[in-house]
């Protein structure tokens, strides 16, 4: 029985956190991920012609 019991509050905890990480997108109307990886930052992949794939 104490797996059962470690697997359930093991799914309750990553329901939380997975929710805890998605409060902006789920309570805001339009809701999306800001980009603050995008690579056109980086002015030596800018200078080979690479861009940002979110643009």
């Amino acid at each position: 029985m104490p797996i059962i019991e470690l697997l359930i509050l093991t799914i309750i905890l990553v329901l939380i956190a997975v929710l805890a990480l998605s409060v902006r997108l789920i309570f805001t109307k339009k809701g999306e991920f800001h980009g603050g990886s995008c690579q056109n930052h980086n002015n030596n992949l800018k200078d080979q012609g690479i861009g940002c794939g979110c643009s």
